[in-house]
Order: structure tokens, then C-alpha cells, then sequence
């Protein structure tokens, strides 16, 4: 698997009540609680703005490195509409969709869709 390096985008500190609400999203109840954060962290960088698979993986990184030390995301996998950045361990990532960002999980070559990265 691939380490991706990208540029860190700013700290958002939230009040938790912001992250919480942030979590609440299609498919989330099938991550771990770990990974339910990092996505809502990244939705509060992105500010609940239209995005396209490039901004949205700068926030997921960006969430992964305030969240996880030394975290870091990787290519997990590929669909026909481009490549799957996420965990190595949960399985769990972002892809890019004709309908936007999907949140989803590639574990042994099956993909999974979870949920649209924003709502």
C-alpha cells in the first residue's frame, strides 16, 4: 500500500457537541468510533461545503494527523470513478462518485458504500 503525503490543512478545534452532530451520517453506525470521529472532523473542515475528491482527502488527512499521532491515510483500493484512500486497518476510506464523496469500506477486494462523505 501506498502512503499518500499531503499538505496539513489547519486545526479546527470544535466543542464536542459540533464533532457529535458532525458524526451523524448515513452507514456510520457500521465504523468503529475511532473512525466515525475522523470523518466528522474531516465534514468540520470541510465546512458542509460541496467538495471535490481532492479537497475532501486534504481534510481526511488532516483529521487523521490531529487525531491519530503519527497517523497517516493509504490507498486501500480503487473504483471504476478513481482510487480509495483511507485505513489500512478498519478498511474504511473515501472515494470519488459521480454523486460526490463516498465513505466506504474495501476489505478483500469487495467495496462497500457506508454513506456520502457530506450530507
Amino acid at each position: 500500500m501506498h502512503h499518500l503525503s499531503l499538505p496539513s490543512e489547519r486545526r479546527i478545534d470544535a466543542p464536542p457537541e459540533r464533532v457529535s452532530s458532525a458524526i451523524r451520517m448515513p452507514g456510520l453506525f457500521t465504523m468503529s468510533e475511532r473512525d466515525q470521529k475522523i470523518l466528522a472532523l474531516a465534514r468540520l473542515h470541510l465546512e458542509g461545503a460541496p467538495v471535490d475528491f481532492d479537497e475532501a482527502l486534504r481534510a481526511l488527512h488532516a483529521s487523521v494527523e490531529e487525531l491519530i499521532p503519527a497517523g497517516r491515510v493509504y490507498l486501500i483500493g480503487s473504483t471504476k470513478t478513481g482510487p480509495i484512500v483511507g485505513s489500512l486497518i478498519s478498511g474504511v476510506g473515501i472515494t470519488a462518485a459521480e454523486t460526490g464523496v463516498l465513505v466506504v469500506r474495501a476489505r478483500h477486494g469487495e467495496v462497500t458504500t457506508l454513506g456520502t462523505l457530506l450530507p
